[in-house]
């Protein structure tokens, strides 16, 4: 694996191009984009290591994380860089803010973006199969059956990101 942080920076803007995410209210990064953004993760990870003053690279690593939607991690390698660099600019305090409202609505949400994903793609068959009726029916049948804790926390976290039947949870919450 390389550790020019440059070639690292490539792999990472690869997999931001292919990951089909806005830079607002991210989502599960597409398939194709995931290879690239663990190598990126991956790489950055080595480099910081060996380079513990470049905040470039710490602010690489929290967008590769931020990718993968590891907004605690994402929050750590961003403040790490603001601490190295010794500013505190309004792009780093606005991106710092949004690292932290993505988190809490993460942990609102009671989802991994593994189980959201999952979601996704049974929503997709069962909408696919039956149409949707407006209502959370098939959303409400996947989480019980796979014991999700707190499934009414889970559905009015859905609620509050659009999510209010299940085509709309495909649609505005998973971004199916």
């Amino acid at each position: 694996m390389s550790q020019d942080l440059e070639e690292l920076q490539r792999i990472l803007i690869e997999g931001q191009r292919r990951s089909m995410q806005g830079s607002y209210q991210r989502r599960s990064p597409a398939k194709p984009a995931i290879p690239f953004l663990l190598e990126a993760r991956s790489g950055l990870k080595k480099y910081v290591e060996a380079h513990e003053d470049d905040d470039k690279a710490w602010r690489s690593l929290s967008q590769a994380e931020e990718c993968l939607l590891n907004y605690s991690a994402a929050l750590n390698c961003l403040e790490k860089a603001m601490d190295i660099s010794g500013q505190r600019d309004k792009k780093d305090l606005k991106r710092l803010a949004l690292l932290k409202e993505y988190e809490a609505d993460w942990k609102q949400l009671n989802l991994t973006p593994a189980q959201l994903q999952a979601l996704g793609g049974y929503l997709s068959q069962k909408l696919l199969e039956e149409g949707c009726d407006h209502t959370l029916r098939c959303t409400q049948e996947w989480l019980k059956a796979l014991s999700i804790a707190k499934p009414k926390s889970v559905v009015d976290a859905l609620r509050n990101r659009g999510g209010y039947c299940d085509c709309e949870v495909l649609n505005n919450v998973v971004g199916g």
